[in-house]
């Protein structure tokens, strides 16, 4: 099981949670196998944000993408990234994370998990990290 912190800025994090967002844009992505189960955890990140762990998600793949994979007009709304075409196109190059599954958890701040600051994009946490992460579920 491999772990991520992912920070994410409203509304973009509650668009995951609400299963509204199913591919979240990143930058670079993870190492991974084949066959390699993923849970991301969400942190909330930004002036108006929580700023504190809100959910989590499965990253179930990712696609590297150089160019629009489609045709659309550049204020067209694309609505399984839930940005704009114009968007996309001005972040290009970048991976599409999938993501399903979203879970929404009690509010955890970094300091649960024994970090001090966030990712400014994205990290590895350890599965002791995420069984607290986990605990905070069922509670």
């Amino acid at each position: 099981m491999i772990n991520i912190l992912l920070s994410v800025r409203r509304p973009f994090s509650g668009k995951i949670l609400s299963g509204e967002k199913k591919w979240e844009l990143r930058k670079n992505a993870p190492r991974l196998n084949k066959g390699d189960s993923v849970t991301l955890w969400l942190y909330e990140s930004g002036k108006d944000g929580e700023r504190a762990i809100i959910g989590k998600c499965r990253m179930v793949s990712y696609v590297y993408m150089r160019h629009m994979p489609f045709r659309c007009i550049p204020g067209d709304l694309i609505e399984d990234f839930c940005v704009t075409g114009e968007r996309l196109r001005d972040y290009l190059p970048c991976y599409a994370w999938g993501v399903q599954d979203p879970v929404r958890i009690s509010t955890a701040p970094l300091s649960a998990i024994g970090l001090t600051r966030p990712p400014q994009s994205w990290q590895y946490i350890t599965d002791e990290q995420a069984a607290i992460l986990e605990r905070r579920m069922e509670a």
